[in-house]
């Protein structure tokens, strides 16, 4: 498992698994996106999109057959997403993750 801090200047509280993991991100009424998954904690995620996101939006990330994840967009800018995840992830979904992504 590649687990490593995203930048020395940030300070965050759980560390972030870097992977690369095909998924999707559904809009309520605006359908489905495909995107990349390139890092993940049990609190968020940095995800890989050719769409634009609004700060405070709600999206379902689904990765593998795992259940849809309610998130949070926090940022966005241009090919790039960061969420929030409504409820922390159980670390045996970061294991499959890890196990099933590495990098």
């Amino acid at each position: 498992m590649s687990v490593q801090p995203i930048d020395a200047h940030e300070q965050r509280a759980n560390l972030r698994l870097t992977l690369h993991a095909e998924g999707r991100l559904s809009e309520p009424y605006a359908g489905q996106h495909g995107i990349e998954l390139l890092d993940i904690s049990s609190t968020g995620a940095r995800i890989s999109t050719y769409r634009r996101f609004h700060t405070g939006q709600t999206l379902y990330l689904t990765v593998d057959q795992l259940r849809s994840i309610k998130c949070e967009v926090r940022w966005s800018r241009p090919g790039e997403v960061g969420v929030a995840f409504e409820r922390p992830l159980h670390v045996a979904i970061l294991e499959h993750l890890a196990a099933a992504h590495r990098t």
